[in-house]
């Protein structure tokens, strides 16, 4: 696929990504910090590098339906739920990428199966729940971008955006069986092989989280992430093994979460990435480990062709990046000896 096909305006981009989003000055930094990476070496990514998908399609599109790729991380599973891991590790955003992604369509099954096969080791979800209770894998509030149907998801029964197809876009491989998946599904697909960060911030049903997490025997595949200290508290008074992922939107706000949920370590604390540098510190002293999103640095490299900026987050303290750009962080960490 043509770069051109792919990039938006960095500005419009920005406002796409659906977690916390990075600020303006965080992307100006990272932009002007490029040179930060110095002391690690990566590739330099080129548009003939993104023609076609980092892996065989085949190996997760829809003649792949009925397989799932084994684990291609080299990093032990156990260490994706280990607050005291400290290898550097990386997030699939929307499954293998999300608004500027290139491999799959965003939170299908085909990108958590993309996940695995191109060796990452979180992939995240956007589950909310239709108007009969079914909790499906949908960004957005509404189906119109994703899907060739129209309304909202909270207004339309389960059969009614089962029937729906997937946008491809124009992406290498045959993605004309995918529908919009259930959480369900995707954790019986991931379980084992990645671990899913299940974004709770667009549902309050708690419930239908935890008894998805426990119907597909999940427990141990799954980091439940919100900004709700609440959520996580009522997740973890369902379901104590469940690991919490945590998202204070200051530095300020660190310690204050941590102590709230105390004596409970969260395995992951996700910082805003112009927190992170300063509030790296803070996470690492209390046994648990930095995640933060870099979405500017997936735009910014694709812009300049370059993408020594994904080393920029991991020196500065984080323990795993959350890109729309997976195969190319993990291909920077591995030409840096990092992996």
């Amino acid at each position: 696929m043509a770069l051109s096909h792919r990039l938006a305006p960095l500005a419009l981009l920005l406002t796409l990504v659906g977690c916390s989003d990075p600020s303006p000055a965080s992307v100006d930094a990272s932009a002007s910090d490029a040179s930060d990476a110095s002391d690690v070496s990566a590739p330099v990514d080129t548009p003939d590098a993104r023609a076609s998908s980092p892996v065989d399609p085949a190996l997760f599109d829809c003649r792949a339906r009925a397989m799932i790729p084994a684990r291609a991380s080299t990093v032990p599973f156990a260490c994706g739920t280990d607050p005291t891991c400290r290898t550097p590790q990386v997030m699939g955003h929307r499954g293998a990428g999300g608004s500027f992604g290139f491999i799959a369509p965003e939170d299908t099954l085909s990108a958590y199966r993309a996940g695995i096969a191109l060796g990452i080791e979180y992939v995240e979800t956007d589950p909310r729940p239709t108007m009969d209770g079914v909790l499906v894998n949908i960004h957005d509030d509404t189906v119109d971008r994703t899907t060739d149907g129209t309304g909202a998801v909270d207004q339309m029964t389960f059969e009614q955006v089962r029937a729906l197809h997937i946008r491809a876009d124009g992406l290498a491989g045959d993605f004309s069986c995918e529908r919009v998946p259930t959480l369900r599904e995707i954790l019986e697909t991931c379980r084992g092989r990645v671990i899913v960060v299940i974004d709770a911030n667009k549902t309050d049903r708690v419930d239908l989280l935890v008894q998805a997490i426990r119907e597909a025997d999940a427990v141990d595949s799954v980091v439940f992430s919100t900004s709700s200290i609440d959520k996580v508290r009522r997740a973890l008074a369902m379901e104590p093994r469940i690991r919490a992922h945590i998202r204070p939107d200051t530095v300020a706000a660190i310690a204050q979460q941590l102590d709230m949920l105390a004596p409970v370590v969260p395995a992951i604390v996700e910082l805003r990435r112009a927190d992170v540098r300063a509030g790296a510190s803070i996470v690492h002293a209390r046994g648990s480990r930095v995640a933060t999103d870099i979405f500017g640095e997936d735009a910014v490299a694709a812009i300049r062709g370059d993408t020594s900026l994904y080393l920029n987050a991991f020196n500065e303290g984080a323990d795993i990046v959350q890109s729309d750009r997976p195969s190319q962080v993990l291909d920077a960490l591995r030409r840096a000896s990092r992996r």
